[in-house]
Formats: C-alpha cells, structure tokens, sequence
C-alpha cells in the first residue's frame, strides 16, 4: 500500500485488522495523532484525507491507499497555519491531548468557511457544529471558540510572531509533545493486564502456560495485590503480560485459564447496607483502597459500613444540634429544610488513559516514563517498593494529558510496567485502553447525604445535622463531611461520615475531592431555606458567613444585573422557563514547602528547573512569566524544564497547591541571580531597571550581561509562611505538604434555561466569582476556571457511572456509553478575580483548581429551582428526574 502522508511517500503492509492510527502512530512514527476513545466519539486522532476530516481510530488502513493524509505535524513550528496560531494566543488547549484533532478540524474547516465567506467572523452555533465531533476533558472549548473565529475572521493570517499565555503552546499545537503513550523505545513491548471476569471470587488456579509458549509472548506475572487471592470487582487486575504486539497480546490473554470460586456480590449502597448482604471485605483485617489524597484513619466495620474515628472530630457542640434539630419540626420557632440529596459517581475520563513505559539498564538503573500528578514522590516510592537506591531510577513526565485527581501514587499499570520489563529484561509499555481506562482510572464517589437545616424566625443558623454515605466501591475515603464543618462555622454542628463499600472498582481524588457533593447537599439546602422564609439568598449567606474573603464577592454579584432583576420563582408558563441560582465554595489554600526551583544563568540564557509536572495546569508558563517579570523579559525568553525526578524538589499537582508553591520560589530565584548578575559583572552602582543593569558608565541589557558574566546557579526553596501553617505528608510520599489556616473562597451565579416537555437543562451564563489572591497568569487562570465550571456542568447534568447489577460489569464503559460535555454544551462564562486578603502569604497567590469546580452543581441546581419552583435533590438531572419533578409541580 502506498501513500502520502505530510507530502512524503510512505509504503506499508497493513494487516486486515489494521487502523489508520496504528499505521500513522507505530510505522510513520507520526505521534502527534492521539488514540483515546478508540470509537469515534472524542475526535482526538482526527487527520486530514484529501482535505476531509476523519477519526483515524476507526478508519480501515488499507482505505489510505492512494490518499493524501495531513496530521497535525503538516504544519511545523516554523510554518504554522493560521488556526494554530490563533490556538496559541487565546489559549484553546491545556493539557494539549485532544489539541491535535481539534487543530486538524479546525482547519478543514476554516479552509472552506474562507472559501464561502471570506474574512467573516462564524458564529458560536457554527463553530460548535463544525467541532461537534471532538471532546476536550480539560474544558478549553471557551478558547477554541474564540481561536476558531478570530481565525476565519483573519486575524492570525499573517506570520508575525505569536504572543501566547502557555510557553508550551507551540510543541502542542504542532504535535511535538511526547506524551507517556508517544514513547517508544527499540525492541519495546506491549505490555497488557488481565482483570477478572467477576464482582466476587476467590483465584483457585491460574494456567498461564499456553501463553508463554506463544511465540512473541515474553512475560506474565501474577499482579493481583491481595493476599487472600479474592477479586472484588470486575476488571480487577490478576495478570500482567507483555508481549510484541497487541495482536500477541489478545491472543495469549484467550490461552490464560483461570479458576474461580464465585461468591455473591453487591454493587450499589442500598443492597450493600441491607442485613445479609455480602459482604465485600469478610476478613477480620480489612485493607480496602484509598479514595482520598490523605491517610486513612482508624474506623470501625459492621458489614459493609465503615465509620472513621475522625468522626469523633467532624462535630461541634453535637449535643445541641441534635437537641435543636429533634423539636425543629414541632417547634414554630424555628424553619427546618431535611432533604436527601445523592450524587452520582463522576468518572474521570482523561483523554490520555494511564500509562507507563519502564526501561532496565541490567538491573542497576531504572528509567520510567509515566503519565503522573506527582513525578518526584512517585519516584521515590518506585525505589522503596522495588528495593532500590534513589538514584537509580528515573521518572520522566514532560507532557501529562489530562490527570484531574486520579494519577497519584505508584498505581498497578505502573508496577506492572516495571515488574514486566524487568522480568523480560526489555522496555515495556503499558497503557490502558479506554475500558480499561474508565473500569480502572478513577472516580468520583457516589455520596448519599441526609441533611437537616435549622433556622429561626430572623434566619439565624441553630443547628446542621448530617448523616454522609460515601460508595467508592472497594475503596473508602469519601470525605464529604469536612466541607460541611468547615463552611458557615458559627453553627451548632452534627456530622458523621460513613463509606459503604461495594464490588465495584475504587473510587480516586477528582479535582475538589468530595466538595462538588457537598456543596451541592449544603447550598440547595440553604437555598431553599432562603426562599422558604422570604429572605434574599446572599443575605442570608451574608448573616452566616465569617469568610473574610468572601463579602467582596458578594458585594459583586449582588451588581450583576441578572442576579439583581431575577424576579420569583416559576413564574412562565412557557415550555423553556429560565431561572438563575446561586452558591458558594469554599478550599483549603494547601502548597509544597519542600519546593525548590534551580535557575541557571549563563550565556546560554535562563533555565529554570523543577521536578514537577504540568497537566494542562500551566506550571511552565507561571515559572516563565514569574522569571521573566522580575527580568523584564518575555516568558519566552525563559526556558523551563520540568519533568523529570532527577531535578530539584518540586511540588505535586495536587489539591492547587502547584502555582502557589513554585510562583514565589521562582520569584525569589530571580532577585538571588539578579544581585548575583550586578555583582559578577563589576560595575559600580549597579541596578536593574527594566530587561538590563543601569550603572555609573551607562546601560548593559540582559544579553550583554549574560554574556559578560560567569555562570550563576542558585537554588531557592518555598519554606513556610510561619505559624498559621499546618504541615503534613501525602499517602504518595510528597513531603511537606502545609495547610494555611484561612480558606479561599467563590461566589457563582449559573443562569439556565429548563425545556418542560423534553426534561432538558441548558446552562446559558455562569458568573464566576473567585478570591484566590494574586492572579500570576490571567489568561491560564481563566482556563483553569473555564474548565472547572464545564466539568462542573457536567457532573451535575449528564455524568452518570451505571454498573450493570446482575454482572457487576460496568456498563458506562466508554466515551459513547458516558457523556462528558461537548462544545456546543459550554456557557458564556464571565470570570471575576478578587485578589486582596492573602497579603501574609509568600507571592500572595493561592490554588484556584478545585476552588473553581465547587459551587458550580448547587448554582445550577438552585437556578433550576428558581426557573421551574421544583428541587432537585439529585445528580446528574437527567431528563427523566425533571419530568418526574416539574410534573409533580413541586
């Protein structure tokens, strides 16, 4: 077979089972083409054949015979289409995944608009049909929106120099960036796991020997990390193999025979709480999975429940509120709201799946590339659990697509990786597909909150009363409580936390761990408290809150007209009803004291490092601009390298503690070369005044001092901000992790629009209001927000995990079966920052990642109620719920 690919002639034998992908991603080493969804749903492999956009995952290779094929690398660095420049500048892209489908749609699509309407801006609804194909996890479509109209508009035809907010911007656009899945080393393996068939049941035997004999068969090892040999869910891992291909590998997992003892299973919290019911830990030593970021604390087992000793803790004055809370509803005194309110587990879904490719030189040095939140502690705990010394191995992270919580630790794929390479003495890649990915890769929990408000007559809080049931299947850790001890202090509080374990897979951190459901629970409550006893919602807000950061957000939402001019509850009779609702959020301001940024200057220029990784975050431009600020330079002027464990500490990209822990360090980096630069090069009187040093002879600019001066190194660490912090260490082995004893704080306001006959919600605007301190990046700032309240959005309206109950087989198993909101779903968003009141912190700048995602569920839920006058109690709001409840006319 022949054909063209990027205008160079390629020949290939493709095999009849063969895809597009594989002969463009494994043959024509063309990686920017990314395989994720594998059906056709996510457009990330997206290419261009003979000018027509098509999904490369599903595309029969031999169809290419003949074909002009385009992938994202068509248009390099140096000879950029307009549709990428105007990516870089407004920031269509984060993680960078999904960026090459989009770029490939973009410009057939900007192609034949220029051609049948020259130079004219396509609205929103066109763009959103014309890119309706593709999925972005991160949320950057409020940034391809405006990328691909100010595009065909012409604003990016010429080929001046592109200002962009991410440093990086250019490497993704281009399909440069190596991902872990884009390694590729000689004589590489295909490494694959073997989970089990079923929700419960004991291994008797398992017979591998056939798949050895196999040849291309290179590796299987026993991977199942249970000592009493039971499997708990489906799709648990028992086997790993490697082999040399993936056609190999299918093969062999068909020889492997196992033996089971099939036990009954439970795969919801109603059945599982039921007396009798199977229990999913029936050993007297119960090691469950964690679904926290945090340890897990002693607790207490009856069945299936478990109650955490921290429960101990979660309460304040108990007694009262629970005294207060059993005459409420007797009392005429006092208002009370008592509502059930339960979430749906929200599956992560990056579009880059977890993976790991793992390298032994012999058996002293260990190279690991692996698509991770935490590179330097993942490190560490690679050497303590195969027995190594620090310095021999290495992890490597550069490009992270997409993570959102569930890429901690040293998770199974990547001792499996390791184990399988070392055992095979070859590198080894293991990388889920996409079933794997949403069996394996993590989720949200399932809570059940049983909540009581009480209130008197002037609307003064006088007790809360909450009961939490947490299913994150095998795991425990849900963690909803906190958050609600933590919002609104001043009242008396009764709190317990309770996990419910199932046959299901474990659940894992998803950016704001249990806030989203507790926020949802907490502010609908208070919401429908506000309009139960005629009360504006902010006022009473207002009466309860003593977060000091939050009164000026109040103070900007109360302004905003659509907020202002509302008007009651459900008063159209039309079928769309429009309503507006509001929240709140809070986060606990965490960062990395152990943090350490290593800046070079030399005449080579700057070079900051960092044993960091950056997901979509931005990491790499907040070191840049931070640098170039402080020299007067532009952030491209800086070259920062991370992703790698071997440089300096750097902090995990967990709980937004990321910005806040490199920003000042990298700062004070800066002023330490910055004295050392004025000192080296001898002059007298020496200062910096903008990019350069004025002095008693005159004016060097920063070129001519780097060429002048000797190499400097320094090396500068975060540390503390003093008394008000907490200190502690993650279950992933980071150090130093410390907690500021004041909370950041958000208002939102969501606007949504109710179709009565179809059970639909169309979210339209959504205010955002944030005070996370000093805003370093605007422009990334943004996005992260943008992509907060998008995959806020969806967890409350469509994201719904379904395990099928007579199987334990999940069931929303792939982008098709679970859906994530698309482009055409994205509201206008309108991002307000305020930044005074963490003046005593170091840079003044706190994590806003989990902040953004919190209040987003509640606002719309509230603003549904508002629309239609019924409550919703549950998410996702599925069109069958809001029938069921605008019907009832509650």
């Amino acid at each position: 077979m022949k054909t063209t690919i990027n205008g160079q002639s390629f020949e290939f034998e493709p095999q009849p089972e063969e895809t597009a992908i594989a002969i463009i991603r494994e043959k024509a080493q063309l990686t920017g083409t990314k395989l994720a969804c594998g059906a056709g749903v996510c457009g990330a492999c997206t290419i261009l054949v003979d000018g027509k956009p098509m999904t490369a995952c599903l595309l029969p290779a031999h169809s290419l015979e003949g074909k002009k094929i385009k992938t994202v690398e068509a248009h390099p660095a140096n000879d950029l289409h307009p549709v990428q420049r105007a990516f870089m500048a407004h920031d269509g892209l984060q993680c960078g995944f999904c960026t090459p489908g989009f770029i490939n749609e973009s410009i057939a699509f900007y192609e034949q608009w220029r051609r049948e309407h020259g130079k004219t801006e396509p609205s929103k609804a066109q763009v959103a049909y014309a890119m309706s194909g593709h999925l972005c996890r991160c949320g950057a479509y409020t940034g391809i929106y405006k990328a691909i109209q100010r595009a065909c508009a012409g604003d990016f035809d010429e080929t001046a120099q592109i200002v962009s907010p991410r440093v990086e911007a250019i490497e993704k656009v281009t399909g440069q960036a190596k991902y872990t899945v884009d390694i590729q080393y000689e004589s590489m393996l295909e490494g694959k796991l073997l989970g089990s068939r079923y929700a419960n049941a004991k291994i008797l035997s398992i017979d591998m020997e056939a798949a050895l004999a196999m040849p291309g068969v290179e590796a299987v090892i026993d991977v199942l990390e249970d000592k009493h040999r039971v499997v708990r869910f489906v799709g648990q891992p028992i086997l790993a193999i490697a082999a040399i291909d993936e056609q190999t590998l299918h093969e062999a997992i068909q020889k492997i025979n196992i033996q089971y003892d099939i036990r009954p299973f439970v795969t919801n919290m109603a059945e599982a709480l039921q007396p009798g019911a199977p229990q999913v830990y029936p050993e007297s030593k119960k090691v469950p999975p964690n679904a926290s970021e945090g340890p897990i604390p002693p607790g207490k087992w009856e069945g299936n429940l478990r109650t955490p000793f921290i429960n101990h803790f979660l309460s304040k004055r108990k007694g009262k509120a629970q005294a207060i809370y059993s005459k409420a509803a007797n009392d005429p005194a006092l208002h009370l709201v008592e509502r059930t309110y339960k979430t749906s587990g929200q599956t992560h879904t990056a579009l880059e799946p977890h993976a790991a490719v793992a390298c032994w030189e012999g058996n002293e040095k260990l190279i690991v590339h692996v698509s991770t939140q935490v590179i330097a502690p993942l490190a560490r705990a690679i050497a303590k659990h195969f027995k190594l010394k620090k310095e021999q191995v290495e992890v490597f992270s550069e490009f992270v697509g997409g993570a959102f919580g569930a890429k901690q630790g040293l998770t199974i794929e990547i001792k499996s990786a390791i184990a399988l390479s070392r055992h095979a003495q070859k590198p080894v890649r293991l990388a889920y597909d996409r079933m794997e990915e949403m069996v394996l890769g993590g989720y949200r929990p399932f809570t059940q909150t049983e909540l009581a408000l009480a209130v008197d007559k002037s609307g003064q809080p006088k007790a809360l009363v909450a009961k939490i049931y947490g299913n994150s299947g095998v795991a425990v850790q849900s963690q909803v409580a906190p958050w609600l001890r933590f919002t609104y202090t001043g009242m008396p509080k009764a709190l317990e936390d309770f996990d419910v374990v199932t046959n299901a897979p474990g659940a894992r951190p998803f950016r704001a761990p249990s806030g989203p459901a507790a926020f949802w629970a907490l502010e609908s409550a208070i919401d429908e408290m506000a309009h139960k006893i005629g009360m504006d919602p902010i006022a009473l807000r207002r009466k309860w809150d003593n977060n000091e950061i939050r009164p000026p957000l109040y103070d900007w939402a109360e302004k905003i007209p659509a907020w202002a001019n509302r008007g009651p509850v459900n008063t159209s009779n039309e079928r769309f009803k429009k309503g507006i609702g509001l929240a709140i959020g809070n986060w606990f301001n965490i960062y990395h004291n152990a943090t350490k940024i290593e800046l070079t200057a030399s005449h080579k220029g700057l070079v900051a490092k960092t044993a960091a990784q950056d997901m979509g975050n931005g990491l790499r431009s907040v070191i840049a601009k931070a640098i170039a600020e402080e020299f007067g330079i532009s952030p491209l002027e800086v070259k920062v390298e991370i992703g790698q464990s071997g440089y300096v500490e750097g902090p995990g990209s967990t709980g937004s503690r990321a910005t806040n822990s490199v920003y000042p360090t990298a700062i004070e980096a800066a002023q330490k070369v910055k004295r050392q630069l004025i000192s080296a090069i001898g002059v007298k009187n020496g200062r910096w005044e903008g990019a350069g040093i004025r002095h008693e002879g005159g004016y060097l600019p920063l070129a001519l001092v780097l060429q002048q001066a000797p190499s400097i190194r320094v090396t500068t660490k975060r540390g503390s901000n003093g008394w008000f912090d907490i200190m502690g260490k993650m279950p992933s082995g980071e150090l130093g992790a410390s907690l500021i004893l004041k909370m950041t704080g958000a208002v939102y306001i969501a606007e949504v629009v109710v179709d009565t006959l179809l059970g639909n919600i169309k979210v339209t605007k959504v205010w955002a209001g944030l005070g996370v301190g000093k805003i370093t990046n605007p422009v990334l700032a943004k996005s992260q927000v943008y992509g907060g309240v998008i995959q806020g959005m969806g967890y409350a309206l469509y994201e719904e995990r379904q395990i099928d109950p007579t199987t334990g087989t999940l069931l929303s198993f792939g982008l098709e079966d679970y859906r994530i909101p698309g482009i055409g779903d994205t509201p206008e968003i309108d991002v307000h920052f305020y930044e005074g009141g963490f003046e005593q912190v170091k840079g003044e700048a706190c994590g806003l990642s989990e902040l953004s995602k919190l209040p987003v569920a509640a606002a719309i839920g509230n603003a549904v109620f508002h629309a239609t006058g019924w409550r919703p109690t549950e998410i996702p709001m599925r069109p069958h719920l809001v029938l069921e409840g605008v019907g009832d006319g509650e």
